[in-house]
């Protein structure tokens, strides 16, 4: 986080971090600033960051029953620090997957499936 003082710091996996990285966290986002304590030096450090983070559900799955907290599985402590929260929810559609895989695919053959209707392969006389 000191490396990217003044810039942005991005996290992947969040939710899988150990509780002595969150507890750093907690400092960093509330003050801005790292205390480091090494062989009786006692230095803080700037860290003037934006963290944007990105965290998976608990059960590999949305449940919309539950809180955010309880889904991801992070102290509110931490997840109020943040000051925008989006969740991005895949809707467990097959259609919707083999629709969405088809338009990213076919760009690299110069086409586009979504704006195309399908064409129809048998014909009533």
């Amino acid at each position: 986080l000191v490396l990217a003082d003044n810039g942005v710091c991005c996290i992947d996996e969040f939710d899988k971090m150990d509780d002595s990285t969150r507890a750093v966290l907690h400092e960093v986002m509330e003050q801005q600033t790292l205390s480091i304590a090494k062989a009786g030096i006692i230095c803080t450090l700037n860290a003037r960051t934006s963290v944007l983070a990105a965290a998976n559900p608990c059960d590999s799955s949305w449940n919309a029953k539950r809180t955010i907290v309880d889904n991801i599985n992070l102290p509110h402590t931490l997840l109020s620090r943040f000051d925008l929260i989006f969740l991005m929810l895949d809707p467990q559609d097959e259609n919707h997957d083999r629709r969405l895989g088809t338009h990213f695919s076919f760009p690299c053959f110069g086409e586009t499936v979504l704006e195309k209707e399908p064409e129809v392969l048998i014909v009533t006389y």
